[in-house]
């Protein structure tokens, strides 16, 4: 009982500093000045998105910021699926069944992760050739 209580404070104790760490650096849909985009290039010193002094080659710099932004958004998702997949997978195989669901879970995250990787290759590739 005293080891589960000490260990559950421990946890506690360092989720506390992820989530610190975590807090410190809020995303933003506003790129800063001079935040490289997908493209690998940094935005153009022209661009600043903060005060609204934009021209026509901020366009696709901005398109490729947020193409990153969803794109660690959907491997969180993929993340998350792989883990609830698992989960399911183990609890079917503990309880008798075969655990089907849990394997449907995972294959179709996998699944939908190379598509959402394929496109976003295919997005930063056409980004590329639009950003000088």
């Amino acid at each position: 009982m005293r080891f589960g209580l000490l260990f559950g404070i421990m946890c506690a104790m360092h989720l506390s500093g992820f989530i610190d760490i975590a807090t410190a650096a809020t995303p933003s849909l506003i790129p800063a000045p001079g935040t490289a985009g997908s493209a690998g290039s940094a935005l153009l010193a022209s661009c600043d998105f903060v005060t609204g002094n934009l021209d026509a080659g901020c366009l696709p710099q901005y398109i490729s910021y947020l193409i990153t932004i969803i794109f660690q958004l959907t491997g969180a998702i993929f993340l998350l699926m792989i883990i609830i997949g698992g989960y399911q997978y183990t609890i079917g195989k503990a309880s008798g069944g075969g655990g089907e669901e849990g394997k449907a879970r995972v294959r179709f995250a996998i699944i939908g992760f190379l598509i959402t990787a394929m496109s976003f290759y295919i997005v930063d590739f056409i980004l590329n050739a639009l950003i000088p």
